[in-house]
């Protein structure tokens, strides 16, 4: 049986209470989402639609979040077994002592980066010096911007950060008060495009800034005493997300069944499930899906620990492992 919960509402699907009388219980596990429903969340329900968590012998709650160091914060005091959280904001989470590791890498790279309008000439990092970049405060862009422009040979005097929500900071674009904004594209680039106009992206991770994002988390007792439970949800999510990639539309519908109340339509889940794929398997066909290897792993900590004053005090085997994954590789089509 797999339920979804919302914080203001809750949907639920029957499954296992079909089974007949005496049949063994599957292993219940809740799952707290980064956010409300959208195409980051595809491969779950295309694991809901096609029954591969009932496989596992899994009953799983999907719990729409409030944000990802909310989601990490209720892992790491107990409150959810698991959670679907930005890596950075778990990590900063973990580095406070909380008892949490990355157990998956869903998006293997982040969808962040800077977007623009096409008739702006922005082309190549160094076209942004001496323009205007809108920036939401308290968001993962406060600390990852300034890293991309060290990477690219600039600093944050090179150009001028607006701060500005990302709801007005696609008024502030559009109207030319600003030249760009920091953000991911499902974001900026697939409302806009939606209006009409042509936008441009580049995403922080082909500009030297390699960035893990949304990843699966769990409390290392929990690990501990349930490994075989995670490394079914693991599996079987894997799976889910390779049969949304191999059919867009079936898994797009999926989650429009499971959360009606979206605010996405249709098509801007399918236009953002290109992005979201594209974050899911950045090294194209081939590539293990929900694996980062350790090599990318000391690069990412380089980058925290050098450029994102993340403490590095432990290493970065500290925060995530990889004993979790399938035997058998799911790979990206």
């Amino acid at each position: 049986m797999t339920k979804l919960t919302r914080p203001l509402a809750a949907v639920a699907i029957a499954g296992l209470a079909l089974a007949p009388v005496g049949a063994f219980a599957a292993d219940s596990i809740t799952m707290t989402m980064n956010w409300t429903a959208d195409s980051a969340h595809l491969g779950f329900a295309m694991a809901v639609k096609q029954g591969l968590y009932e496989d596992a012998d899994l009953d799983v709650t999907l719990e729409e979040g409030r944000g990802s160091s909310v989601a990490a914060q209720l892992v790491a005091t107990g409150q959810s077994e698991l959670g679907y959280a930005d890596a950075g904001a778990a990590l900063n989470v973990a580095a406070q002592g909380a008892p949490i590791k990355i157990i998956s890498t869903i998006w293997k790279s982040g969808q962040f980066g800077v977007q623009y309008l096409a008739e702006s000439g922005i082309e190549t990092p160094q076209d942004l010096k001496g323009k205007r970049i809108a920036v939401a405060p308290g968001t993962a862009m406060v600390p990852l911007v300034p890293v991309f422009l060290r990477a690219n040979g600039m600093s944050e005097d090179d150009v001028t950060i607006v701060s500005a929500t990302q709801n007005a900071a696609l008024g502030l674009l559009t109207s030319g008060e600003i030249d760009a904004i920091a953000e991911t594209p499902e974001n900026t680039v697939v409302p806009l495009q939606e209006e009409g106009y042509d936008v441009g992206n580049m995403y922080f991770y082909n500009h030297g800034v390699p960035v893990v994002s949304l990843s699966l988390i769990a409390r290392e007792d929990k690990i501990a005493e349930n490994a075989d439970v995670y490394r079914r949800f693991i599996d079987a999510t894997a799976r889910g997300w390779r049969a949304a990639m191999d059919n867009p539309e079936a898994a797009v519908d999926a989650l429009l069944e499971l959360f009606p109340e979206t605010e996405n339509t249709k098509e801007a889940l399918l236009q953002g499930a290109t992005y979201s794929f594209s974050s899911v398997c950045p090294g194209g066909s081939g590539d293990t899906i929900g694996a980062t290897p350790d090599e990318t792993w000391s690069e990412i900590y380089e980058v925290m620990t050098t450029a994102m004053e993340f403490p590095a005090d432990r290493p970065i085997t500290d925060y995530y492992t990889l004993e979790l994954l399938p035997e058998t590789p799911v790979t990206c089509p």
